[in-house]
């Protein structure tokens, strides 16, 4: 790509980043402002203000609405192809389903001490509420992220970008838009690390099935460790 088109759709990037950034803050706190005043419970208000990351999409709609709805974006993708870590095309090469296992299995190691912290005093009425707000909470972030990020805005960036710098691009961006909901700079940028493999298994199976699925066991990872309904 020659630097002046590679400035001029990093342009275009930012603006409709931006865009959605703001329509996305807005309408959380709209969101928010409407869940407060009729008395919803703070998981639900948290679950349904997720709807907001739709609002990065929505400059799409002015570029071809059908955009947001091609096979590329909804397909299931192939858990059988190959994936390396730890740069998706370079370093040791496992199949999407043993990747899933292994980053799995290294995450509940990882968290299993600050886990144990949060859940520790909770008595088995608030354990029970944790797990049923967290599941949906983590299904509907989830599918609602995945198919935003990994599926409209990563397919586009490949397009315009390739492989390599797209998937960049969109775990950037995907990391600098959780500010948005009140984290911190550095806990944006861990999310642009997992939207990285997130999208890499994007990438690599040809579908957002297997993102979706390490996005739900991150999200749920997140809960019980108090960071989403504890914050």
């Amino acid at each position: 790509m020659q630097l002046k088109t590679l400035i001029q759709v990093s342009f275009k990037i930012l603006v409709l980043f931006l865009i959605g950034y703001t329509i996305s803050h807005f309408l959380r706190e709209a969101i928010n402002a409407v869940c407060n005043s009729v008395g919803v419970p703070n998981e639900v208000r948290i679950i349904v203000s997720r709807f907001s990351v739709i609002a990065y999409i929505l400059p799409f709609i002015f570029l071809g609405p059908q955009r947001l709805f091609t096979s590329e974006v909804l397909r299931i993708g192939n858990f059988r192809a190959s994936i390396s870590f730890p740069l998706i095309w370079r370093g040791k090469e496992d199949p999407i389903w043993r990747f899933l296992v292994i980053f799995a299995f290294v995450m509940a190691v990882g968290s299993c001490f600050f886990i144990y912290s949060f859940t520790n005093d909770l008595n088995s009425s608030s354990l029970r509420l944790l797990l049923y707000y967290g599941l949906i909470f983590s299904l509907v972030n989830s599918i609602l992220e995945e198919w935003v990020w990994r599926g409209v805005l990563l397919n586009q960036y490949v397009k315009w970008f390739g492989n390599v710098y797209g998937l960049i691009v969109t775990s950037l961006l995907f990391g600098i838009s959780h500010y948005n909901l009140g984290f911190s700079v550095w806990v944006c940028i861990a999310f642009s690390v997992g939207g990285f493999f997130m999208g890499g298994s994007a990438i690599r199976s040809k579908g957002i099935v297997a993102s979706i699925l390490m996005h739900i066991y991150m999200n749920l990872i997140f809960v019980w460790t108090g960071m989403i309904f504890n914050s």
